[in-house]
């Protein structure tokens, strides 16, 4: 049943089956740059606890906690295949984690939960940002900080993306101005990843 409700989705959506390992394994390998530089900007205490948006294979993860041995690591993606192989990757490594099936418009921790959140490549995907947004405000702690990596759809036709923004010719500013509506003091960070746009916010105590 669960392998008919994923294959709807496009691989970029929600990888499943044997394409979807591919395609993990693809993406891990063209976001190289991506997570050097999320795992650099995330700011986590010693002791912290992050949570990322739409994992994937868990490499950005991996590399956040690398020498954070202490912290908690938390996460939530809606490919169940993505949740199996990022599960495997960090029991590997000893890290301590809660990764769940699920999406950004509703994650289930209490309030003021982390220290840090991510979401890299996953914005495209969310079909309500703005309660995406919100959430993500709602289980940071205040001064917390929230990094997005979001790739730059102005030139290409992205009329299939569920997120309507990511539609549109101006998807970097407005994702910046959504979020100064939520509550996050912005900015953009350059320069940028790749092809990908970087935008670091912290919750507004």
């Amino acid at each position: 049943m669960q392998a008919t409700s994923t294959a709807k989705f496009p691989q970029p959506m929600r990888p499943h089956g044997i394409t979807g390992r591919v395609f993990g394994i693809l993406m891990e390998r063209l976001n190289r740059t991506a997570y050097r530089r999320a795992a650099a900007l995330v700011d986590l205490p010693a002791e912290g606890s992050f949570l990322e948006i739409g994992f994937g294979t868990g490499r950005l993860l991996e590399l956040v906690a690398a020498d954070r041995p202490d912290g908690f690591f938390a996460g939530v993606d809606p490919s169940p295949l993505m949740l199996a192989t990022a599960r495997r990757r960090l029991d590997r490594a000893h890290i301590a984690r809660d990764l769940r099936e699920g999406t950004a418009e509703r994650l289930s921790w209490p309030d003021q939960s982390f220290d840090a959140v991510a979401a890299l490549h996953s914005f495209q995907f969310w079909p309500d940002p703005v309660s995406a947004f919100g959430e993500i405000r709602r289980v940071l702690k205040p001064g917390g900080r929230f990094v997005l990596i979001l790739r730059d759809h102005s030139r290409k036709d992205a009329e299939w993306l569920p997120n309507p923004w990511s539609r549109s010719r101006s998807e970097i500013n407005d994702a910046l101005r959504l979020l100064a509506n939520t509550g996050f003091a912005t900015r953009r960070e350059m320069p940028d990843a790749g092809t990908s746009a970087i935008i670091v916010a912290e919750a507004k105590p």
